[in-house]
């Protein structure tokens, strides 16, 4: 009778880690996968590993304008984002939220500014890609039906003929980013 009691005194904290551990994993790899544009880098951060540091480029971002609100609409049919609006109250309809990771890495800027762990040496390989101005970074982010979501992947495709027309335009002088800086340049 003691041997069992010690015996299941183990294995009950061993099964119950595991439970934790299947439940994290389910919710990690499950919700709508979106390919969102990116842009910038920043090879590796010493204390946690290699990633790329990148800010979203949301198709329609051009016209949210400069009132931040918690969540953002991705409206389009997965995996492609034809469009972005803000989401101005909880109660507004939006069937593809996305909304701020207050306790992320960047925190209030989460919605404009992500980060993807990789290896090592795929870090060469991005930051190699990444300066080739004829392509275009896409990252995949995955969405979960509260609205979080996690960049998973990054790959590259070269620009249309429209991309570097656009490129390649003249810079309006009036015109002004109204994208928050990177988090590396904010003081």
């Amino acid at each position: 009778m003691i041997r069992a009691a010690r015996l299941a005194a183990v294995i009950a904290p061993v099964l119950g880690l595991a439970a934790l551990w299947l439940q994290s994993d389910r919710t990690y790899h499950t919700g709508t996968e979106w390919e969102v544009p990116i842009v910038g880098y920043d090879p590796r951060d010493y204390l946690r590993g290699h990633y790329v540091e990148f800010q979203y480029d949301w198709p329609g971002g051009e016209a949210l304008g400069d009132i931040y609100y918690e969540a953002l609409c991705l409206e389009g049919k997965a995996p492609t984002v034809a469009n972005v609006r803000w989401l101005q109250t909880e109660s507004e309809p939006c069937k593809h939220p996305v909304r701020k990771n207050p306790g992320g890495v960047y925190q209030g800027d989460g919605l404009f500014t992500g980060r993807l762990y990789i290896g090592q040496e795929r870090a060469a390989q991005l930051e190699e890609s990444l300066r080739n101005r004829d392509q275009r970074g896409i990252v995949t982010i995955r969405q979960r039906e509260d609205g979080s979501f996690t960049p998973v992947s990054i790959r590259f495709r070269p620009l249309t003929p429209a991309e570097i027309a656009e490129r390649d335009a003249p810079q309006d002088e009036g015109a002004e980013d109204l994208r928050p800086p990177p988090p590396i340049m904010s003081q």
